[in-house]
């Protein structure tokens, strides 16, 4: 039920390993409030990329100081929920780890991750009218206008970045009835990527560009690693041929090799790491370069868990289930600049 032993240096981060998703989910909202806070401190008008009111709001769009006391205030809102029920969810967890639970202690173990974790969306949902709408239309997504367009492009982005700690989370909450749904979650943790792959394909209808048939098959090259999760589930590991093991690594460097390269050159339109001939750059070299390194390192995290730990059972570096915090942060860098090319290549009204 708990993991608290298997880390290294780093147990006092120790949280329950469904609780680990509301976790994120409380570091992605404060994430967004400082990427707000940087962008604003490089004078980068964020609405002008972004669409943050719905065509029938006759208010104006929020300035960047503005959208930077909105995001704060909400931060704050969301923090007083989570540590209430973080707190509580955590002293039950303490109590009943590791002893005969009672059927009312089952369902309650297992259902308040769950109720935090609505509660925080629907707090989301309720508090963001233009989150709420996209939320909505997700696979409609509409090509125009652009600001419009990033906003959905940054929900459902965003959403793939939480397929590892889901799959855990589902797999706990899902004891609620019954069994754990052993390959569900590795549904659901595919979503994500399948709700990109039609948005990809829908444009593509619409508006006949290539990249965005190219696009798709980036987040495609993500489905052979979550049937090999499968398939490594299903089958003894006595049983599984050596060539299988080749095959994972091949969809593992296929997948990291397309998507980081997607990120620096289409996402972020940067052509070069050491020139740097884009044709606007906002902000200092050095900055765009420690971009690059962090997205090129947590891309291929899973190539240091192999050299550091191919002697071992365990599967991290510093400590367990590192890469879903580490890919959190990956995800805040990619925004920065997405936003960043975005401003930089927006057409000029004369």
């Amino acid at each position: 039920m708990s993991d608290q032993n298997e880390g290294s240096l780093m147990n006092y981060l120790w949280t329950p390993v469904p609780q680990r998703l509301n976790v994120l989910l409380f570091a992605a909202v404060w994430l967004w409030y400082y990427i707000v806070r940087y962008i604003n401190s490089k004078k980068l008008d964020i609405s002008s990329v972004l669409q943050l009111k719905l065509r029938n709001d006759m208010h104006q769009a929020p300035t960047n100081g503005q959208l930077l006391r909105i995001s704060h205030v909400f931060a704050v809102k969301f923090t007083k929920i989570f540590v209430l029920c973080h707190t509580i969810i955590l002293l039950v967890f303490n109590n009943y780890d590791g002893l005969d639970l009672s059927k009312m202690q089952y369902i309650i173990l297992h259902g308040l991750p769950l109720a935090q974790f609505l509660l925080q969306i629907m707090l989301i949902l309720r508090e963001s009218e233009i989150i709420k709408y996209c939320t909505k239309r997700l696979l409609l997504i509409e090509p125009n206008p652009r600001p419009l367009r990033n906003i959905y492009i940054l929900l459902s982005d965003t959403l793939t970045s939480f397929n590892k700690p889901l799959i855990d989370f589902t797999l706990f909450t899902s004891s609620l009835f019954g069994k754990p749904f052993t390959h569900f979650d590795l549904f659901l943790s595919s979503l994500p990527s399948g709700v990109r792959i039609f948005q990809c394909i829908r444009e593509y209808y619409l508006l006949q560009e290539t990249e965005l048939m190219m696009n798709a098959l980036k987040y495609c090259s993500n489905l052979p690693i979550i049937i090999c999760t499968w398939y490594t589930r299903t089958h003894n590991a006595n049983s599984i041929p050596k060539s299988f093991y080749s095959i994972r690594i091949f969809c593992l460097i296929l997948n990291s090799t397309y998507t980081f390269y997607w990120d620096v050159r289409r996402d972020w339109t940067l052509t070069s790491f050491t020139s740097l001939t884009k044709n606007k750059l906002k902000f200092k070299p050095i900055i765009y370069r420690f971009a690059i390194i962090l997205d090129f390192i947590t891309r291929y995290w899973w190539v240091w868990v192999f050299i550091y730990a191919q002697n071992d059972t365990r599967n991290f570096v510093f400590f367990n289930s590192e890469l879903h915090y580490f890919e959190i942060i990956r995800r805040a860098n990619w925004v920065i600049f997405k936003l960043e090319s975005e401003y930089a290549n927006r057409p000029i009204k004369s």
